[in-house]
């Protein structure tokens, strides 16, 4: 086992045992590493470490012990291992249908691990009809009208949030920064367009008219999605430290000191709007600082979903 591995699990293992939170010279004694002559290169050395694993997923936790007055590190069991599965016999023979459909040999090894303290699963007729139903994509569903030059309508929503009818000759998918777009000649403006597909409401209708338009010649897909050029900024937060993993998973640094129960981390190149969905995600371990924009809008989301909770009380 490499050097580094053994530390690190020998280091969770440790602060899984304990029944208390464990001061940096009690986890010295305890896995016998950190002991080099210098202190801080020691301690340097414990720093990375933890925060492997809390990138890892193992939430190491700072704590305060009554015994003493150091600050100590402990990992609880309750967030660490994952709880049990328990299975009922019609779960096992569904788990058992899909292995059957589509699973391989590694598949029925895992759903052998987890119906291991199942009941036997109920017996199905022989002649159970096995069909897969899949649920078509808006990329799918533009597909057809790209090939046969249908036209294409749908509601869409602007980046204002303003709901409206469109009808489009649809040219082609791209993708462009992580999202999808449809690139297509607008009927009612008379121009061509580009609309982001996760901004369509509902499914579009596809005309039965086949042929219906040309698609240009001298199309530039590459020239109709690039639009303008967005720039990332630079976005400061307070996490709470049992989060930091999180912004670290997205290129953060910290800027204070990591033992901090909040820590201030950076994130320098963060891009508005294609990152806020996850900022949304860890919103209850985040506080935005800078910029002012970012914080804005974390707000005005998080308040349009309180009141969408409360209208359906």
């Amino acid at each position: 086992m490499a050097p580094k591995v053994e530390r690190l699990v020998n280091l969770t293992i440790a602060l899984l045992e304990a029944r208390r939170p464990l001061t940096f010279t009690e986890i010295k004694r305890r896995t016998g590493f950190y002991r080099q002559d210098d202190t801080e290169s020691a301690r340097r050395m414990f720093e990375r470490d933890k925060d492997d694993l809390r990138q890892l997923g193992v939430p190491i936790e700072l704590a305060q012990s009554v015994f003493d007055e150091e600050p100590g590190y402990l990992v609880r069991r309750k967030d660490y291992e994952l709880p049990d599965i328990d299975l009922t016999a019609d779960e096992v023979a569904a788990l058992a249908l899909a292995v059957q459909l589509a699973g391989g040999e590694h598949a029925r090894l895992t759903l052998s691990r987890l119906a291991a303290r199942a009941p036997d699963p109920r017996t199905a007729p022989d002649d159970i009809p096995l069909h897969v139903t899949l649920t078509a994509d808006a990329i799918d569903a533009f597909a057809d009208a790209i090939v046969d030059r249908r036209v294409a309508t749908f509601r869409y929503r602007t980046a204002g949030g303003a709901i409206g009818d469109r009808v489009v000759e649809p040219f082609a998918v791209v993708q462009r920064r992580g999202a999808w777009y449809l690139v297509g000649r607008d009927r009612d403006r008379a121009a061509l367009r580009t609309f982001r597909l996760d901004r369509i409401v509902g499914a579009p209708r596809i005309g039965d008219v086949a042929d219906a338009f040309e698609r240009p010649d001298d199309l530039d897909l590459t020239d109709a999605v690039s639009g303008p050029d967005v720039h990332g900024c630079e976005l400061v937060v307070d996490v709470a430290a049992h989060a930091r993993w999180a912004v670290e998973s997205r290129g953060g640094t910290a800027i204070s000191p990591a033992d901090a129960d909040v820590v201030r981390m950076r994130i320098a190149d963060f891009d508005p709007d294609r990152d806020l969905p996850w900022l949304l995600g860890i919103a209850a371990d985040v506080t935005v600082l800078t910029p002012a924009s970012v914080a804005d809008k974390v707000i005005e989301r998080l308040e349009a979903v309180r009141r969408m909770h409360a209208a359906t009380r």
